[in-house]
């Protein structure tokens, strides 16, 4: 990557007659390669993607060109240096792309296996459902595979990105559910005419006349299914958070437990 840029931008800025007589194309090579030495692969993947690497290099290469002091007025000076700030974005640009496009093949054969993935998650969720609610999922399935590119990179190498495919269960314990009917005349109460009736779930014991008669149990729900992420090599992604293949919020363990008793 770090040959690519500097051919790329090299090339560019020499491109330009005007600048040409400023600053030699072996000049603008050695101002790059001096930058991206200074930089980690790391750093430099984390500011290709944010566009910090061009703004910085074109810094660089703008104040070597100063520091000729080219006998220009100074209005033509800071036009032409616009020029050159474009050329060095458009030199990093193709260098990345460059990289980027003999990758292609390798994208290739990673999309098509997240594909394949996905492709296997959507055959089981349908296999739970039958009938019209199956067609739904499917087709619906399908619209969102289809965003899947293939050979179609959205970051710059050497970490591109990673491609994460979860999937996830989710359950849930209602402490206390309550429906109040106000409307509902069936229990008198003075003054006000009718009381409203009440539907309550939660941990509770039946009881009527002192009798017991049963149990009141809380509502719950639990569902799955899965979801991707694109994640690139900048600070802010989705990712482990625990390590292992399988991550658990705080409390999932206690209510799997009771949603397993209750069910």
């Amino acid at each position: 990557m770090r040959s690519q840029i500097t051919e790329e931008v090299a090339t560019e800025v020499s491109s330009n007659p005007v600048v040409s007589g400023w600053i030699e194309e072996d000049r603008v090579r050695a101002v790059t390669v001096s930058y991206l030495n200074s930089l980690s692969d790391e750093e430099i993947i984390d500011k290709s993607t944010t566009g910090q690497l061009a703004t910085e290099l074109a810094a660089a290469v703008i104040t070597e060109i100063r520091n000729s002091n080219p006998s220009v007025e100074p209005d033509e000076l800071e036009a032409t240096l616009n020029r050159v700030d474009t050329d060095v974005r458009i030199g990093v640009a193709d260098g990345i792309c460059a990289v980027t496009a003999s990758k292609g093949e390798a994208l290739d054969v990673l999309f098509g296996k997240i594909d394949g993935e996905l492709k296997n998650l959507a055959n089981e969720t349908v296999d739970r459902y039958s009938g019209e609610i199956a067609d739904k999922v499917t087709k619906r399935l399908d619209r969102t595979m289809t965003a899947v590119p293939c050979g179609l990179p959205v970051l710059p190498p050497h970490w591109i990105f990673t491609v994460n495919v979860w999937t996830y269960e989710v359950i849930g314990m209602y402490e206390e559910f309550k429906v109040i009917d106000n409307d509902n005349e069936v229990i008198p109460k003075p003054y006000f005419g009718h009381k409203g009736q009440m539907y309550i779930r939660k941990d509770d014991s039946i009881l009527h006349d002192g009798k017991y008669i049963g149990d009141n149990t809380p509502l719950t729900f639990q569902f799955i299914g899965y979801a991707t992420t694109v994640v690139g090599p900048s600070p802010k992604g989705v990712g482990d958070k625990i390590g292992g293949s399988i991550e658990k919020s705080i409390g999932y363990e206690t209510l799997a437990t009771q949603f397993g008793e209750l069910t």
